[in-house]
């Protein structure tokens, strides 16, 4: 039983670091929409692709190497020099400003950070375990021939006070 609890647990990591992957990656990919550049491909793991799609001149793919993403600007980073092939002629496409190429920098840590925000949220909100010892003063049993049966407690009595002090 523990070996299942453990690759449950993997599994629990792996999902959201792959939550994590996709939300800082589509921070890249909005903020490159948003400042007009061209984006190439947008891909969640490495590797060659398992799935891939081109829609509106963007190709989307899932690769086969569960660690990591990308968004091909070939604005910012021409891929053509490290893969050593070229899909479109880089020298036709409009040149960027210093502050878009920030912007589209910082737009993927600042969607994680927004995502890392969201989950302190809803652990503040859902609050943290308690352990049904601290959290009651319900009885639920009480031994026999115990000093609590001597004193006539019975499972199910709510202790008030001890001492004259609230519980």
């Amino acid at each position: 039983m523990h070996i299942v609890r453990v690759i449950v647990v993997l599994l629990e990591v792996l999902l959201l670091f792959n939550l994590l992957i996709v939300v800082h990656e589509l921070g890249h990919f909005l903020a490159a929409r948003w400042r007009g550049l061209y984006i190439e491909k947008f891909g969640v793991w490495f590797g060659k692709p398992l799935w891939k799609k081109t829609i509106n001149g963007v190709q989307y793919s899932l690769g086969s190497l569960p660690f990591g993403g990308f968004v091909a600007l070939p604005q910012l980073a021409p891929m053509d020099i490290i893969e050593g092939k070229a899909d479109l002629d880089r020298a036709r496409l409009p040149k960027i400003s210093a502050l878009d190429k920030i912007i589209v920098a910082v737009a993927g840590p600042l969607f994680s950070l927004l995502l890392a925000l969201c989950f302190a949220v809803i652990v503040w909100a859902v609050g943290h375990p308690v352990s049904e010892a601290d959290s009651t003063t319900v009885i639920g049993y009480v031994t026999p021939d115990s000093p609590a049966q001597k004193v006539g407690l019975q499972p199910g009595d709510r202790i008030l006070s001890i001492d004259g002090k609230p519980v």
